[in-house]
């Protein structure tokens, strides 16, 4: 029998606007799955000329068990993590949703755009990196939040391999206070 390698492969895309760290998150979730054991990650960044604030997408492919040899783009992936729940009235955003679905939101949001998905998980990242103090120039970065919300989801890594690359990426200082609000986020994402 042979096996199929790509059905192996977990796929992830990654959607914020620019400055809220979701091309970040691709490098740092591949790190972690790195860390974690995988034999092969690849972080998809998506940057053009976008600004602050202008919609963004980066993509990741971890596999367990064999190299990676297809480089093309995400388009079946298995989780969506959305950084900015505004970008649910972007409909050609939308559209491109597949898989889990795991969004930055407040707790009270009309989700009525993500009806069709089989699990949608929600975590008000935004509040609890404001609250850690998780700001650049004022604005909340999200990256190390949703990927502890991730982690939570989809059981693809420990809390203990973020932490460790956390600590490696930021220094013990400001590793310790991305992980403390990771954890929150793990804790506190919610299926609805």
């Amino acid at each position: 029998m042979i096996e199929n390698q790509e059905s192996n492969i977990v796929e992830i895309a990654i959607y914020g606007r620019g400055g809220q760290g979701a091309i970040t998150a691709s490098s740092l979730l591949c790190e972690i799955a790195f860390e974690e054991g995988y034999k092969d990650v690849l972080d998809i960044p998506m940057i053009g000329a976008e600004r602050r604030g202008a919609p963004v997408q980066a993509y990741a492919k971890l596999s367990k068990l064999y190299e990676i040899k297809n480089f093309c783009s995400v388009t079946n992936q298995q989780y969506s993590l959305i950084f900015d729940h505004t970008l649910l009235k972007l409909k050609n955003i939308v559209s491109t949703f597949r898989g889990i679905i795991i969004i930055n939101a407040p707790k009270r949001i009309n989700l009525e755009s993500l009806n069709q998905f089989k699990e949608v998980w929600i975590v008000d990242a935004t509040n609890i990196s404001i609250k850690h103090n998780l700001l650049i120039a004022g604005f909340p970065i999200l990256n190390t939040l949703m990927l502890g919300a991730f982690a939570r989801v989809s059981n693809q890594f420990s809390l203990e391999s973020l932490k460790k690359v956390l600590y490696e990426r930021f220094g013990k200082t400001n590793g310790e206070r991305n992980y403390i609000a990771s954890k929150e986020a793990y804790d506190s994402v919610k299926r609805i």
